[in-house]
């Protein structure tokens, strides 16, 4: 994984990919974009035919005001955009936005060739294709689509994993106790979530130590356990697997992201 001084708009035209940011791992095809922060880690792995158009730029070329500002939450509560008065949190944009009626490929393809052609206004062009992207980003942030909720039974699950998570966690144990099936539970769990139980769980336990190697100074063999994994050897391949660093060159990274502020 990498980060870099600049935001980043990425748009997929083309074939699959697993793309991590920060802690969060998702699926990404043709069609999904999103935007990285400052510093923010990220990189691409198991990439199927993967093709994409990358807008990378600072926070002053969408207005000079704006110079310094350090995430895309920031971004879109200064200045220009700032009428929305939206409260996004301190969390990076750590989600994938999907381009439901093609406008964001259109824009990012206009500003391909207007980049590429070099024409008289091309700059003052692209800011304002840019802007347009990050408008209807907004509007996707606030009139998001209609998501179905969790069954009952699932639901059941995640807040029984999230809450247990440090724990040896088996689904028998939960659905005796719930006088379900277990393949039913399974098969439910992987059609509503995307994922498999097993999937899930690492991908919890990996993000709470990716919080207690940024926000502690414990061994890394503590924190294994703190969040579920007594074989260190084993946390260390689900870590990297995930994140595409070990545990203590993540840490290193936050440390010398906090000291360059």
């Amino acid at each position: 994984m990498h980060g870099h001084n600049f935001f980043e708009l990425a748009y997929i035209t083309g074939g699959t990919a697993e793309h991590t940011l920060e802690t969060e791992v998702k699926t990404i095809s043709a069609g999904d974009y999103f935007i990285v922060d400052y510093g923010c880690l990220h990189g691409f792995q198991n990439c199927k035919n993967l093709t994409l158009i990358n807008c990378l730029f600072l926070p002053e070329t969408v207005d000079e005001t704006l110079q310094g500002c350090r995430s895309f939450s920031q971004l879109l509560q200064g200045c220009l955009l700032k009428y929305y008065r939206m409260s996004l949190g301190k969390a990076r944009l750590a989600r994938v936005s999907h381009d439901r009626d093609g406008q964001v490929g259109r824009l990012m393809q206009e500003m391909l060739l207007e980049y590429q052609e070099q024409k008289v206004g091309c700059y003052p062009l692209l800011r304002l294709k840019l802007l347009e992207i990050l408008l209807l980003t907004l509007r996707g942030l606030i009139e998001p689509e209609n998501e179905r909720p969790y069954s009952t039974s699932v639901q059941e699950v995640l807040e029984y994993v999230n809450g247990n998570y440090q724990d040896s966690l088996t689904l028998g144990t939960f659905c005796e106790q719930k006088h379900y099936s277990v393949a039913y539970i399974s098969r439910r769990f992987k059609q509503e979530t995307g994922v498999t139980l097993r999937e899930y769980v690492q991908k919890i336990r990996i993000e709470k130590s990716c919080e207690l190697l940024e926000d502690s100074d414990l061994r890394v063999v503590e924190i294994a356990r703190r969040v579920g994994y007594e074989d260190i050897k084993f946390f260390n391949q689900i870590f990297k697997r995930r994140m595409q660093v070990s545990p203590r060159e993540y840490r290193k990274i936050c440390m010398n992201r906090a000291a360059d502020g």
